[in-house]
């Protein structure tokens, strides 16, 4: 009887367990847990927590990958654009250069052709006015 009274009481103090030996009537409807099925089944849990904690840590791990690579390839990307840019403004200083060089040879040859052209029309005017 004094264990009934100290299950009850236990069980009014809102504990969710209660210790019964074997062959004793259990005060209340429900399941009783042995020491094994309580150890697996905390095992369970602790082995489900773990699963949870790795697939989590899985998941960020494999989440942060995949933003490095994106970042890396937007980093690779601007570098290229960023070089062909640069390339294509030396391609055209240098192009500028040619030209320029062009230019002058165009302006001399036009100013030596005209000077020639004078000179020629000159010597003949003179060697027509001689006769």
């Amino acid at each position: 009887m004094f264990l009934y009274a100290l299950i009850a009481s236990l069980w009014a103090a809102d504990l969710d367990y209660a210790n019964v030996d074997k062959g004793e009537k259990a005060p209340f409807t429900g399941k009783l847990l042995t020491h094994d099925a309580l150890s697996q089944m905390i095992a369970t849990h602790e082995n489900e927590m773990l699963q949870a904690d790795l697939e989590r840590e899985y998941q960020i791990q494999k989440l942060s990958d995949e933003l490095n690579l994106k970042y890396d390839l937007y980093a690779i990307t601007c570098q290229a654009n960023e070089t062909m840019y640069k390339q294509m403004l030396e391609n055209r200083d240098e192009e500028l250069k040619i030209q320029a060089r062009k230019d002058w040879l165009q302006r001399a040859a036009f100013v030596g052709g005209f000077a020639l052209g004078s000179a020629i029309t000159i010597g003949i005017t003179y060697s027509v006015n001689q006769n």
